[in-house]
């Protein structure tokens, strides 16, 4: 198997992993035709669609001559990139119901440029709380989707008493 197979197989997992969240989105009074789940439903079959499209390219293309180490060489290093990445989504879907979502977000980013090479510094702390807030102020105040506000509503209002 090479690694466009297996990226094009975990997306699949993922895709219908994602749909299947999205179809329990419960509807509101205010739902339109489409329904609060219906765009993360369409990203879903988007992106099963696309990765069987990768899974089947990786079947179907011939194998390069030559460099048989070297391939397998670059193929574990992205396995092992791919890895890491999926970690840093694995951390974000377990710490962001305890940090709430701006600042788990906020960390992803910040976590994610450090995977890939940034450094720590005043500029990647801004993009990753400017990077936060836009994707806050986008799904809750634009699209009004909640999004989990973590232990911070209980520790305020712990500090009012």
């Amino acid at each position: 198997m090479n690694r466009d197979f297996v990226a094009g197989f975990l997306g699949l997992l993922l895709a219908m992993a994602y749909y299947a969240m999205a179809a329990n989105i419960q509807n509101s009074q205010l739902a339109d035709d489409v329904g609060p789940g219906g765009l993360p439903k369409i990203y879903g079959v988007l992106l099963a669609v696309f990765s069987v499209l990768l899974m089947v390219r990786a079947r179907t293309s011939p194998a390069q001559a030559g460099g048989k180490m070297r391939a397998v060489a670059e193929e574990l290093f992205a396995a092992k990139r791919g890895l890491g990445i999926l970690v840093i989504g694995i951390g974000y879907i377990v710490t962001v119901p305890y940090l709430g979502y701006p600042l788990a977000i906020a960390l992803v980013i910040a976590i994610a440029a450090l995977y890939n090479g940034g450094q720590i510094s005043a500029r990647l702390a801004g993009i990753a709380v400017l990077g936060a807030f836009g994707l806050w102020f986008v799904f809750v105040f634009l699209l009004h989707i909640g999004q989990p506000a973590g232990i911070w509503a209980d520790l305020i209002e712990g500090l009012r008493r």
